[in-house]
């Protein structure tokens, strides 16, 4: 993601970027956000250093036994506690606002790269090898495959619909043998360290590879339904929440209703954001993600087969996916 100090510094240079890659110019409106951000996150952190000063100032009106301050003072506390959450609601609701709008923007091309509106501007780095002649026309993998029996689009559809197909005899094999083939190259070969990777990850780790929120689309996401142990727990953690956050001596049940319901949906939230790995990349860079590496370390050369679960929303002729 993008760094909005960076922007800030150079908001020129960082439109000419994205002007190279077709996009229109968005360092105003950016900037526009972050100074909402900044004076929202200034506001919230004054109000919280004037309620702290104003709460040790009440010790000593009361310890200068002047009851008339301690009671302006004790006001005024109560006023800042009723309006921080306001303020640090804003505060958050404008940083959200500005990562949204920062995670959208693609990466900015490097000098180098190329300008063109198409494939057609792109430049040939170099070749490798030489194109095949064939004195038939060659079929694609699909007729190849459905023609000798080894893929089966119809009875997949059955079990999960389009896009998805069924492999079998030969075609089944030839897949394993080279998954397994490419892991034992890497790891005997290249010095790569096999890894099996959980195939559920959570939001954060999605969007660290970029896969959220712009290929949101293509995902396929897991809901797990909350437990009735996980239900009956809720309703012990509202009580306890209610007890100790409620000014009175014994909460009243819309009081512990209302904390039910916020801790069954943040948990129902939890359980919902998961997501199948559309590569074994997300799993394989998260590993060391909010990590700091000895140098020692590097390089560090990873590497796992996992099934890929991708929709490929949009993508041509996606009901004969294979």
């Amino acid at each position: 993601m993008h760094d909005i100090r960076s922007i800030r510094d150079n908001p020129a240079a960082f439109d000419a970027a994205l002007k190279r890659r077709g996009l229109e110019p968005l360092s105003a409106s950016l900037l526009a956000i972050d100074e909402r951000r900044r004076g929202a996150i200034q506001e919230a952190e004054q109000a919280l250093a004037r309620r702290n000063a104003a709460s040790k100032e009440i010790g000593e009106a009361k310890k200068n036994k002047d009851a008339a301050r301690a009671d302006t003072l004790m006001n005024e506390v109560a006023a800042l506690k009723a309006k921080l959450p306001e303020l640090e609601a804003a505060a958050k609701q404008s940083e959200d606002e500005l990562k949204t709008a920062l995670a959208q923007i693609p990466n900015l091309p490097l000098d180098e790269v190329p300008d063109g509106a198409d494939e057609h501007g792109n430049v040939q780095h170099h070749i490798y090898g030489a194109a095949r002649s064939y004195s038939f026309k060659p079929k694609e993998h699909v007729e190849l495959g459905e023609g000798l029996g080894f893929m089966d689009f119809e009875t997949a559809a059955k079990l999960s619909g389009a896009r998805f197909v069924v492999l079998k005899k030969g075609i089944a094999r030839l897949e394993r043998a080279i998954g397994q083939f490419f892991l034992d190259v890497h790891t005997g070969e290249h010095g790569y360290t096999e890894v099996n990777p959980p195939l559920l990850v959570r939001d954060d780790a999605m969007f660290g590879t970029a896969q959220l929120p712009k290929f949101r689309d293509d995902q396929f996401a897991a809901h797990r339904t909350l437990s009735d142990a996980e239900i009956n727990l809720a309703d012990d953690q509202a009580l306890f929440d209610a007890i100790t956050k409620s000014e009175n001596a014994q909460p009243n049940d819309d009081e512990i209703l209302k904390i039910k319901r916020a801790y069954l949906e943040r948990l129902d939230q939890e359980r919902a954001s998961l997501w199948l790995i559309p590569t074994a990349e997300v799993p394989l860079t998260n590993l060391v993600r909010e990590s700091i590496l000895d140098e020692k370390q590097l390089p560090m050369r990873l590497t796992a087969l996992t099934p890929c679960f991708r929709a490929e929303a949009g993508a041509a002729d996606a009901t004969r996916a294979a």
